[in-house]
């Protein structure tokens, strides 16, 4: 790897970890409020962590594609990162299941 490149991957790494925290962070907020120990997370803070989400994903992504050939599981193809339209592009055949697990 040049220098350029490892620059890069510290980047990611370091968004990664901070992403990660955030998800924690995230994730004992919403059992704080399922509990009734504190309010709802706020919408405009649940969106700024889909976005950090959605940009990492496509970070991710491009870091697998310049990796090299990447290598699908028996599930199949990997699900992309929704496009401008929110929509995700899945195979035929897998359907995506709402909240509750009702499709």
């Amino acid at each position: 790897m040049t220098s350029p490149d490892w620059h890069d991957e510290l980047e990611l790494m370091a968004e990664l970890s901070s992403v990660n925290n955030h998800i924690a962070r995230f994730v004992l907020l919403l059992l704080d409020a399922d509990a009734g120990r504190r309010e709802q997370v706020s919408v405009a803070d649940e969106a700024h962590l889909a976005g950090r989400l959605v940009t990492l994903g496509r970070a991710l992504q491009d870091r697998a594609k310049r990796r090299g050939p990447t290598h699908h599981s028996d599930a199949g193809p990997v699900i992309e990162v929704p496009g401008p339209h929110l929509r995700r592009q899945i195979e035929p055949g897998r359907t995506m299941i709402a909240a509750g697990g009702k499709p």
